[in-house]
């Protein structure tokens, strides 16, 4: 086993960015990223997407994973909403907020959806268990909003609203600014 791999093993996440390896390497850029390569082609650490990698696939924490690859974002919409029961069914797919451009990564079987929301409308959520999650009532204003426009499918039938806070609810949905969720929310709670 390798020097570099001594000094990998002793990395305490799951995976780990190149960033990371620079710091415990005594290496200069160049050589770090020849000697990565060389472990990957090796087998003996895999690539997840570029700059990321991780020695065993199971153990990866994908939703830490999401957040640190494309911040600022949180977890929410279907995913947060499937979490917590108020979906249904819960998302394969892992779903964010970021105030970046909307973007999707693949990594192996999984999915990370990020979706964009202005900055204003960038808050409601929480850490719990080390992930920034959203709130459930956020998570249902977030998705219903992109919904709007057509970029999320929003069903309230598949949902269990009484999981939602209603006073949190309308707090929030006073932030959006927005006519037509304002009308939609109001004619599912009448």
């Amino acid at each position: 086993m390798s020097n570099l791999e001594l000094k990998l093993n002793k990395i305490q996440k799951s995976y780990f960015s190149f960033a990371d390896a620079r710091k415990i390497a005594d290496l200069d850029d160049g050589s770090l990223r020849v000697a990565i390569s060389r472990l990957v082609k090796a087998g003996k650490i895999i690539a997840l997407i570029k700059g990321y990698y991780c020695q065993d696939l199971a153990k990866v924490d994908f939703p830490k994973l999401a957040l640190e690859i494309y911040a600022p974002s949180y977890l929410s919409f279907e995913w947060a909403l499937g979490q917590t029961g108020v979906l249904s069914q819960k998302s394969y797919a892992l779903t964010l907020a970021t105030t970046k451009r909307a973007h999707q990564v693949e990594i192996t079987d999984l999915t990370f959806i990020y979706r964009h929301l202005r900055a204003d409308l960038f808050f409601g959520y929480e850490i719990k268990e080390g992930y920034l999650i959203a709130q459930p009532e956020k998570a249902f204003l977030d998705l219903a909003y992109l919904s709007l426009n057509g970029y999320a499918k929003f069903d309230a039938e598949e949902m269990d609203l009484t999981l939602l806070d209603k006073n949190k609810l309308r707090s929030y949905l006073k932030k959006f600014k927005s006519k037509r969720l304002n009308k939609l929310i109001g004619a599912l709670f009448a």
